[in-house]
């Protein structure tokens, strides 16, 4: 991510964010409602009633004052800018759907130093603590902090707050219990030249003449959950997910082993199993050995389509995705107790 340097963003920034999340209660001593101060826009006052709405559940801001429009070619409103102030002022901005009549999402920007002041003292301090076991080396620096509430995208969060840094970012994920999750992005060279060892010789094991080497290395982290090195391209065509605690790997994919043409052809090529559940069997058993350390002794499996799912009570799940040739372009290991670091 570039440096931030203005909290003022043009729709299509705006729409590279949108994936957002529960409403935010502002602190008992913000006002409960902003009030519209004069806008420098002319906006349909039944528009401007739920865009002022959908600000007032997310902040305690005391004044709202609406910039600038951007409109669909029927001169309907698509995103919506304008500024708070109050206690503590930020910018926001807002994509309205016309044809639907409803707000789709809404972000405040705030500058990060004001990021305890507008989470609060009990999210500042669960951050805190989440970055001390995640950020080791200290390089996670807040430079904006957003509030975002998208209730109606298909893809979670939906309600949270993020912390943005300088190719990094820490989510916290009002709808599930204010879970925190992290990437922090660093160069193939900063990482230790075993782990990138194991990441290439990994998606050498899937057995894809086709590879795009790796371009960089995400330090992911979701609350006790998941703690791992994602080594991966820019367009995620490779990647190689390996614990950050354990050094073991997790997942591996290579997109360029897939070999249909598009849905039509996906179903007609997955309408019955492309390997019997003996031959799934034989496929796996070196690789999963090779990649992820485990004997397929005992094993059995479940065919979804192209998913093929091995499971073995008391031990991992593998799970395998294959090409219309049988060849696996896709591994992932799953723990009984579903925590990979």
């Amino acid at each position: 991510m570039k440096k931030w340097s203005s909290i003022t963003l043009s729709a299509a920034a705006l729409s590279l964010l949108l994936s957002a999340a529960p409403i935010y209660a502002a602190p008992p001593s913000m006002p409960a409602e902003a009030q519209i101060e004069a806008s420098s826009i002319s906006l349909d006052p039944a528009v401007e009633a739920q865009l002022t709405k959908a600000l007032n559940k997310l902040s305690g801001s005391t004044k709202i004052e609406f910039t600038s429009v951007d409109k669909d070619a029927n001169g309907q409103p698509l995103f919506v800018y304008g500024k708070l102030s109050g206690q503590v002022d930020a910018e926001f901005n807002q994509q309205y759907n016309p044809a639907k009549k409803r707000v789709e999402s809404t972000s405040i920007i705030y500058r990060s130093s004001n990021t305890n002041a507008v989470i609060g003292a009990a999210l500042a301090n669960k951050t805190a603590a989440f970055l001390k076991t995640y950020d080791t080396d200290h390089k996670f620096k807040t430079e904006a902090i957003w509030r975002v509430y998208s209730p109606y995208q298909d893809n979670a969060p939906r309600n949270y707050w993020v912390l943005w840094g300088n190719n990094q970012s820490l989510y916290i994920d009002l709808d599930q219990g204010n879970q925190i999750s992290a990437s922090m992005t660093y160069s193939l060279a900063s990482v230790k030249a075993q782990l990138a060892n194991k990441a290439n010789q990994s998606l050498k094991t899937l057995g894809i003449s086709l590879t795009k080497p790796f371009e960089y290395v995400l330090r992911e982290k979701t609350g006790d959950k998941k703690f791992v090195w994602n080594f991966r391209d820019d367009e995620d065509n490779n990647h190689v997910v390996i614990g950050a605690k354990t050094g073991k790997v997790w997942e591996i994919q290579n997109l360029l082993g897939q070999d249909w043409t598009n849905d039509q052809d996906f179903a007609k090529s997955f309408a019955k199993p492309v390997l019997s559940k003996n031959q799934a069997l034989s496929a796996i058993k070196p690789k999963a050995k090779a990649v992820f350390g485990i004997q397929m002794k005992g094993y059995s499996v479940q065919i979804k389509k192209n998913e093929y799912i091995f499971t073995k009570k008391g031990a991992a799940t593998i799970t395998g995705k294959i090409n219309k040739k049988g060849k696996f372009y896709f591994l992932q290991m799953t723990p009984v107790n579903g925590i990979r670091n």
